[in-house]
């Protein structure tokens, strides 16, 4: 989908990430109704909201923007935007680990999903 308004990009992402207008405006600290203007496009951002908006929906602030293109892969679930989140918080080092835990999982046939290995 190639949303061409901030507001429809906002709503996008929030919609990808199984996220509430309630729960996203709560993490970046603003009203449910002012990012309802946002979403309609009847008010613009700060780049300080512009930052917490793409930190909450774990996209850069570039992509929200319009100005790079959507991530191949965005959460499709919570569980998936709860991992991803998590992830984002790491190191690098922890990152790494963290891979390589899910690697070693993905080999485990009672945990992989239907025997395909990552």
């Amino acid at each position: 989908m190639e949303a061409s308004t901030l507001g429809q990009r906002i709503v996008y992402f929030r919609k990808k990430a199984g996220v509430s207008q309630k729960n996203l405006a709560a993490v970046a600290g603003i009203k449910p109704s002012t990012l309802s203007y946002y979403e309609k496009d009847k008010r613009e951002p700060s780049v300080q909201i512009i930052k917490n908006l793409s930190k909450a929906l774990n996209i850069t602030g570039d992509t929200l923007l319009g100005l790079e293109p959507y991530p191949d892969l965005i959460a499709q679930n919570r569980d998936e935007y709860t991992l991803l989140s998590a992830f984002r918080t790491l190191n690098g080092l922890g990152q790494k680990r963290a891979l390589e835990s899910v690697s070693d999982l993905s080999e485990v046939p009672k945990y992989a999903n239907r025997g395909v290995h990552g």
